[in-house]
């Protein structure tokens, strides 16, 4: 759709929300968003998938698809990422990385997109966040008190022993936050009522503590990043760009990624440090992570252009790298895979594929800013928070590959919600930033 149409969209439509299929789908992305950061919850999350699917088509019809403008873009990539399948050596482990990392993600990207043009619709994806950060807590505080294997195929006797063995793995928990913390952020800058504010304060200390729990060192770090990126895009798009909050928040933020990855590193240590020197940095020049990627940087020069096909464990399957003596010797868990998001994509379908994906997430984020030239300066917000969004993807994944299963569904249904909301309007809110900026209340 041309730039110029933009303007063109209508800002709000009811879109028959009292049908039965509209309250359906509400009822089921409120439940699949909260059980994303649970563990064992595969099947019950593919049928939510394909509920929703069909409740989409039945409620919005050719629209799901039709009214999207980055659909080209987008069945570019997974076109790509669907051929890629006849050159793996493992097929069908491509296939199923296929279905479960990419194809159910952007159906949910396309229901996102749409689900934000009413209030219920954002209200639905809230609610479904909220629960979850619920549920995320108490299963990770059940899981300190009664640890358990995650391995294991039942869970322990006892309301506390389901719970920890709900409890997702610390790096899906620390994603969760990751991803949830940026349009979180949005609100709590934005908005003009009191209550919405400390409400989402409250829930970003809650993320807090679950980040402390994980012993995540990422997360912290893309936190204190994310937030300073969303402050700088949204001044340049106002074209006021405040120096002062945006050198408190960059400040603040290098303070407590500081105190944050030292605290995290002396955690993870079973015995107590001397405090004359920074465990952090010793942890992290110890860290054998840049091994780890010389060894597969070495094998994607192989098949530099096509990759072995996609799946985060196919690069791994078709090198043999659970024999790998060399990397068992570098960490127990090098094997998996290459540790590193954009890596893991060159291994996967090589340097054009990886040219593809990154095209894609170019016009999403064009887009994004265009639009939100053309609107309001709540949409600005929300374009900020879109290339949040991506960075925060970006670092968390700069240390490992988690962009699969539940984190690539709620990376990609954040994504197309926020771009909903920008291309579709705020409906009839308003959400204007006279807190922000002092100009604005004689307005």
């Amino acid at each position: 759709m041309p730039v110029s149409a933009m303007t063109m969209v209508a800002p709000y439509q009811r879109l028959g929300e009292d049908g039965y299929s509209f309250r359906a789908l509400c009822v089921l992305i409120t439940i699949l968003v909260a059980i994303l950061p649970l563990a064992h919850v595969t099947g019950m999350r593919n049928a939510l998938v394909g509920i929703a699917a069909v409740a989409a088509l039945l409620h919005y019809r050719a629209a799901l698809w039709r009214d999207n403008p980055v659909l080209v873009p987008c069945l570019v990539w997974l076109a790509f990422a669907a051929l890629s399948i006849a050159w793996s050596g493992y097929p069908l482990v491509s296939f199923r990385a296929f279905r479960t990392d990419l194809l159910y993600p952007f159906v949910l990207f396309l229901i996102s997109f749409m689900l934000v043009r009413s209030r219920n619709g954002r209200l639905a994806l809230t609610l479904g966040a909220a629960v979850g950060t619920v549920i995320s807590l108490t299963t990770t505080f059940a899981a300190a008190i009664m640890p358990v294997d995650p391995g294991l195929e039942s869970a322990a006797p006892g309301v506390l022993g389901w719970l920890a063995w709900k409890a997702g793995e610390a790096v899906d928990s620390s994603t969760y936050i990751a991803f949830l913390a940026v349009p979180l952020f949005v609100v709590a800058l934005t908005s003009t009522r009191p209550w919405v504010r400390w409400a989402s304060a409250a829930w970003l200390v809650a993320f807090a503590g679950l980040g402390l729990m994980s012993e995540s060192r990422t997360l912290f770090v893309s936190l204190c990043l994310s937030l300073p990126c969303l402050l700088i895009v949204f001044g340049l798009l106002r074209g006021k760009l405040h120096l002062r909050p945006v050198l408190v928040a960059i400040c603040v933020g290098l303070v407590v990624s500081a105190i944050s990855l030292e605290l995290i590193s002396r955690l993870r240590l079973p015995e107590q440090q001397p405090y004359d020197r920074s465990v952090a940095l010793e942890m992290i020049a110890s860290d054998s992570r840049p091994a780890i990627w010389a060894v597969y940087l070495d094998l994607a020069k192989r098949h530099p252009w096509f990759g072995v096909g996609f799946g985060r464990s196919v690069p791994s399957r078709t090198y043999e790298l659970a024999q790998s003596e060399d990397l068992k010797r570098i960490d127990r868990q090098a094997f998996a895979h290459a540790h590193n998001a954009l890596l893991s994509l060159v291994l996967q379908v090589g340097l054009l594929g990886l040219a593809i994906w990154a095209w894609l997430h170019v016009r999403m984020l064009r887009l994004a800013v265009m639009c939100a030239h053309a609107r309001g300066e709540r949409e600005k917000a929300w374009a900020a928070a879109a290339i949040a969004l991506v960075l925060a993807m970006l670092v968390k994944n700069s240390t490992n590959d988690l962009m699969v299963f539940g984190n690539a569904i709620l990376y990609w249904t954040l994504l197309g919600a926020i771009l909903g909301r920008i291309w579709w309007g705020g409906g009839v809110e308003s959400l204007t930033l006279s807190r922000m900026d002092p100009a604005a209340r004689g307005r």
